[in-house]
């Protein structure tokens, strides 16, 4: 399931090749947060890697999957509330199989979460 203009939406993006920093707002509306918590809304971290998965996507033009991830930390607690907007940062490199992936997630005070593993084109469909 696509995350996009339903846990976030993406207001803003600057790319250069293969590295973009996209600027997306948390939308505090969404069922997620009002599952995950419903009185202290926080953003689960496999929705966070969803979301950097999907700014991937768009910045290779090639729908991916989760190879390896070989480093995801989470820094610190994301919320619509304490962080309503922040700038997911990607950097790919390409590899033989795919891509690698860095990503991180912040605004101007934290860094929410730390990203990097490898992702793969999905071939299912084609």
């Amino acid at each position: 399931m696509l995350l996009e203009n339903k846990y976030y939406k993406i207001t803003d993006i600057c790319n250069k090749e293969l590295n973009a920093v996209f600027r997306i707002v948390f939308l505090s509306d969404c069922d997620v947060y009002r599952g995950h918590f419903p009185d202290n809304p926080v953003c689960p971290g496999v929705c966070n890697i969803q979301t950097i998965k999907e700014c991937a996507m768009l910045l290779t033009g090639e729908k991916l999957l989760i190879s390896t991830i070989k480093q995801c930390r989470l820094t610190a607690v994301a919320s619509p509330v304490v962080c309503p907007e922040v700038n997911v940062t990607i950097g790919i490199s390409l590899t033989d199989n795919g891509f690698t992936i860095t990503a991180t997630m912040a605004d101007t005070e934290k860094t929410y979460m730390e990203y990097k593993g490898d992702m793969i084109i999905d071939r299912t469909l084609q």
